[in-house]
């Protein structure tokens, strides 16, 4: 499921929710849309940070992704011993 949040505000108005947001992340408190973040303890994580900035628009992105391949292997060898 992907969920999303989004706002607007000043410089120092979206500054002040981003740094909210991180330390509620890092205290394991952030929701999004009601549901909670939780990053795996026991998985690599990968953070990408992106730039864009040009003539008609600027953005950064923050981005953070692990695997759960593991996580659904391990369930679908649960589901196939059931059913043995």
């Amino acid at each position: 499921m992907k969920y999303q949040e989004k706002g607007i505000g000043s410089k120092q108005e979206s500054l002040e929710f981003l740094r909210g947001m991180f330390n509620k992340l890092i205290k394991g408190q952030l929701t999004v849309e009601g549901n909670q973040v939780t990053l795996p303890d026991d998985k690599e994580l990968e953070y990408k940070i992106k730039y864009d900035d040009d003539e008609a628009e600027g953005a950064i992105s923050i981005k953070v992704t692990w695997t759960k391949v593991e996580e659904l292997e391990e369930a679908e060898e649960e589901e196939e011993e059931k059913e043995i």
